[in-house]
């Protein structure tokens, strides 16, 4: 769009028969009032005015506001110039100081009839403009003005009116349509949940009695290898020594294999053939056969010491710790209490890193793939939190409850800002770009799961205009259907606007000035 943008229906009719909007149908003998709306870079002009007839005056209310905060300028005086469209003197009419906030007159006799050029300035101390108009028709007589008049379009039937006093008054701002080059995106619904193998429970290897000094709490960090407790066996007095033996052959066969796994699972991740997860799970299996081995020889160690007179103590007792790195969210251990084996004493789930699942609609599914960054929306949050997938991962199986793709996003999580199990909505952009018609994201609004805008059609009136959103990107709503570059719409106090169209109506007798 270019610095100077003139309300297009207001050119059209100008140009084509020398009068602009006719605001409202006048009864017979009544004055019909047109109007014309126009912006510049600084200001806003909304100005009434009846049909041009030379030699009778005519009153122009000229309403301006400054764009630099939609406020109602308060200084300065407007005046309007007419100039022969075939050459010649112009004609200028001045205009009044503000008779209120934002709203002036000029009044003046117009010249002989014909087609002018006609230009409104303003000359106030903070701000100088003009407003190049187009082409008006002063007509010779009174009839035919009229006539003229009653032709031009009475504006959208739809439109709904929200005064100049109400905009100055209110939280008010407006911009014009421009293409922007944007990221395409699409918005689905998240949820945010533990890494691959950030989730560990700490089960009793056997059965017997829970033991330990200090008692972990629920959000405690701790570290990997860290000692969360022990767990002290129960000798069996059922089982004899060749059964213990034999399981301690078979844990042992169990650690060789998972260790052997695990130098093999290493090599292929060294030569890229497997994904990390895989080292991951190898590490996991060689770990559980370890804690398999030392209960099988524990319990072994215990009959042996038992039947030979010793007494179980506490090297005999199964040493607790956490597997990972993490934070404790469940505690169900209470010291000196006896537990069957199995039965889970502590969870624990990693922080630092997790796991944002999206629900990606089939269609989607490839834009999903190719993502390079996205915005997490979270209710209670004013803003959204943007991340980095560090991997990207799915089952290529489609979830029958959702009908979606789920598709996982791994991002850290500095600060633990992102909580485990919340449900958010997730903005997907891709890394290529388009250029689309955009607005600012706070221009819109939904009815019934519909967006739409508020369009300004004139200085006081405003048409809902449902759109189709093409993609989103940070603070801007790329359009690809409903709205054109240079249409204005409402960025700032579209909510008052939506009240206004609830109230409904038009003030017949408009501004009296």
């Amino acid at each position: 769009m270019t610095a100077r943008h003139v309300f297009a229906v207001m050119v059209a009719a100008c140009v084509a028969v020398g009068g602009c909007r006719k605001r409202a149908a006048a009864p017979d003998h009544e004055t019909p009032t047109l109007d014309v709306t126009s912006w510049t870079d600084k200001s806003e002009l909304f100005m009434e005015y009846p049909p041009l007839v030379t030699g009778q005056s005519a009153r122009f209310a000229v309403h301006l506001t400054r764009l630099a905060d939609f406020k109602a300028l308060n200084e300065g005086k407007p005046s309007v110039t007419f100039t022969p469209e075939a050459g010649g003197a112009a004609t200028v009419f001045a205009g009044t100081p503000p008779l209120r906030p934002g709203a002036f007159r000029v009044e003046g006799v117009p010249p002989a009839a014909g087609r002018y050029r006609w230009v409104l300035t303003v000359d106030a101390p903070s701000l100088t403009d003009r407003h190049d108009l187009g082409v008006v028709t002063i007509f010779a007589d009174e009839k035919t003005a009229f006539a003229e008049a009653e032709k031009q379009p009475a504006g959208d039937a739809a439109a709904i009116a929200y005064l100049k006093e109400q905009q100055w008054t209110n939280e008010f701002a407006t911009s014009p349509v421009r293409e922007v080059e944007l990221r395409s995106s699409i918005k689905v619904p998240a949820s945010i949940e533990p890494l691959s193998g950030g989730e560990a429970v700490i089960a009793a290897p056997a059965g017997g009695r829970f033991a330990a000094t200090s008692l972990p709490t629920i959000g405690t960090t701790v570290r990997a290898g860290q000692v969360l407790g022990r767990l002290e066996p129960r000798l069996s007095a059922n089982e004899d020594r060749a059964t213990l033996a034999g399981d301690v052959a078979q844990a042992q066969v169990g650690v060789d294999a998972a260790r052997a796994e695990l130098t093999r699972a290493e090599r292929l991740l060294a030569d890229r053939a497997v994904p990390a997860r895989r080292v991951e799970d190898a590490r996991r299996a060689l770990a559980t056969a370890e804690a398999r081995l030392q209960a099988a020889q524990a319990r072994l160690q215990q009959r042996d010491e038992t039947l030979g007179g010793g007494r179980a103590g506490s090297g005999n007792a199964f040493t607790l710790r956490a597997p990972i790195a993490g934070r404790i969210v469940e505690v169900m251990a209470t010291p000196g209490a006896s537990y069957e084996e199995g039965t889970p004493l502590f969870r624990i789930v990693r922080t630092d890193r997790v796991e944002i699942r999206a629900q990606v609609p089939a269609a989607d599914a490839a834009t999903a793939r190719g993502v390079a960054e996205l915005a997490l929306e979270i209710p209670g949050r004013p803003d959204p939190v943007f991340l980095k997938p560090e991997h990207t991962h799915d089952a290529g199986v489609i979830d029958e409850k959702t009908g979606a793709l789920p598709v996982q996003f791994q991002v850290a999580n500095p600060g633990g800002q992102l909580l485990v199990g919340q449900h958010a909505t997730a903005v997907l952009y891709r890394r290529d770009r388009s250029r689309v018609p955009a607005v600012n994201k706070q221009a819109v609004l939904t009815e019934a799961g519909r967006p739409y805008v508020w369009v300004q059609s004139g200085g006081e009136a405003f048409v809902r205009r449902y759109i189709e959103i093409a993609t989103r990107d940070g603070d801007w709503v790329g359009v690809k259907s409903g709205l054109k570059p240079g249409d204005r719409v409402v960025t700032r106090g579209a909510y008052e606007v939506q009240l206004a169209a609830a109230a409904k109506g038009l003030p017949a007798e408009g501004h009296v000035h």
